[in-house]
């Protein structure tokens, strides 16, 4: 029984999947405009309209557009090597996100996000001497917004949204040196949560937002097999996403300055375990430790109007990873990541804007106790976005 244990730890620590754009196995990456300033002052729409992912109150800015979309897509570079040989684990991914606004009265606000808050794929080098415990993977969420918002005065607007949510998993083991999987598990699942946020503008200057995003449960079910154990039938596993508390401020400080900053919380804490579950006879196939802790983020950025056409950003951010040393694995290398970002936006006419930005994100090596190694690691992100007003 005990190997049947250690073979189940070794296949769903996969959920956990290694080299996320931000902490734990969140994709920060839901925003051009946001990631050229480092993501400062999302919560008070700095981000443009992809701040609806942070903020649905933001909505209520757009309003007098009438029918207003947003576009992104992230290019994720990442570089994760253990010094025991596992190659780049972390794989080249694309993160889309898509919003649109509707002001359907002067007060009321209609819009939606399409985005992937979770998730990213892993490949070690078949044979390494940690592909027993972590090979390749793939976690996948699709996350969709749809949102509301009400502009109580000129000072206070308020929003609310649903989350609906599809998460996918597919992972697998290999031996070590052979390289022969010895143990596969895929699942999927839909979840449901909601959003919330206040938009507050005591100054025609200055905006400032906190907005929420609950934690989605996810039941995954699917097909798993564990060779040489005998096992090979439907397995369960339940997930929650951490909740998400954000916080920003934008401060115009002249005609063509303004200056943002940003504080945010993951309840990464609420992530002890995660435990999976043969279908058939409710027995533990495998129980991985996690004590995760809460996760922080903190951004400045600033904003420049260079032109009535060109708009030039740049941010720093300080990310605590919420991996504690003690329970790091090869397939969550994660630890503490320092941010800095450039972005630009280009008014190519009345209805269109043009939205890039670059992010170099340095991560600590992430040491890990079994097998004993440690992961050189770092990412880059180039992301372009479309504003269009329809």
């Amino acid at each position: 029984m005990n190997r049947f244990l250690l073979a189940g730890t070794a296949i769903i620590s996969i959920l956990l999947a290694g080299e996320a754009v931000a902490g734990g196995f969140a994709l920060r990456e839901q925003s051009t405009i946001g990631q050229g300033a480092s993501f400062a002052g999302v919560a008070a729409g700095a981000g443009g309209l992809s701040s609806l992912f942070w903020n649905p109150a933001i909505s209520s800015e757009y309003n007098e557009f009438g029918f207003i979309s947003e576009n992104n897509a992230a290019l994720v570079l990442p570089n994760s090597k253990s010094d025991l040989g596992s190659g780049n684990i972390g794989k080249v991914a694309v993160v889309p996100a898509g919003y649109m606004a509707y002001g359907l009265t002067d007060e009321i606000t209609l819009a939606t996000g399409f985005n992937a808050p979770l998730g990213l794929t892993t490949d070690g080098r078949d044979g390494w001497a940690g592909s027993p415990l972590g090979d390749k993977s793939a976690v996948k969420t699709y996350n969709f917004n749809p949102t509301v918002s009400y502009k109580l005065s000129d000072m206070i607007s308020v929003g609310v949204g649903a989350q609906i949510e599809f998460m996918s998993v597919e992972l697998t083991n290999r031996s070590a040196p052979a390289g022969v999987k010895f143990a596969s598990v895929e699942g999927d699942d839909f979840g449901f949560g909601f959003t919330a946020g206040v938009l507050f503008e005591p100054t025609d200057s200055t905006d400032i937002g906190i907005g929420f995003r609950s934690s989605v449960s996810h039941t995954l079910k699917g097909d798993g097999f564990v060779i040489p154990l005998g096992f090979n039938g439907d397995i369960r596993a339940k997930f929650k996403s951490p909740e998400v508390v954000t916080f920003g401020i934008k401060q115009q400080v002249s005609d063509q300055w303004a200056v943002m900053g940003g504080v945010e919380w993951a309840n990464w804490s609420r992530f002890e375990e995660l435990r999976v579950q043969r279908a058939d006879t409710g027995a533990t196939v495998g129980l991985t430790p996690q004590k995760w802790k809460d996760s922080w983020f903190f951004s400045l950025g600033a904003e420049y109007a260079y032109s009535d056409a060109l708009t030039l950003r740049a941010g720093a951010a300080y990310e605590k990873s919420p991996v504690p040393d003690a329970t790091r694995t090869v397939r969550i290398p994660d630890n503490d990541r320092y941010w800095l970002s450039l972005g630009a936006s280009y008014q190519f006419s009345e209805s269109m804007r043009a939205n890039f930005a670059y992010s170099h994100v340095f991560i600590k090596d992430g040491d890990v106790a079994v097998p004993a190694t440690s992961f050189k690691q770092h990412l880059d992100i180039v992301s372009v976005g479309l504003t269009h007003d329809w």
